[in-house]
């Protein structure tokens, strides 16, 4: 998914580097540096984001729920701009 969204390639292209010795074979480098973003990526999405999904989603299927989701993310939003607004950047 990541190969096609330029924001990622851009961020894979300026921290990836870091971790290269050039000195070394690069090849090996890069290949053990894309297999452990791949695990990562696979544990995060199937894993954790799978998790939270099932029970947003079980919590949205009622009027309740949908409310309570609605506050909860509201906040977050306006917590969010709030730290945007007075971070001085």
């Amino acid at each position: 998914m990541n190969m096609s969204n330029p924001k990622a390639i851009v961020f894979i292209l300026a921290f990836m580097p870091q971790f290269v010795r050039p000195d070394a074979p690069q090849l090996p480098q890069y290949l053990i540096l894309a297999g452990t973003m791949v695990a990562i990526d696979i544990v995060v999405m199937w894993g954790g984001f799978a998790v939270v999904a099932k029970s947003l989603t079980q919590l949205s299927h009622s009027e309740r729920g949908q409310k309570t989701l609605n506050r909860v993310f509201g906040s977050l939003f306006i917590l969010v701009a709030a730290l945007m607004v007075f971070s001085g950047h």
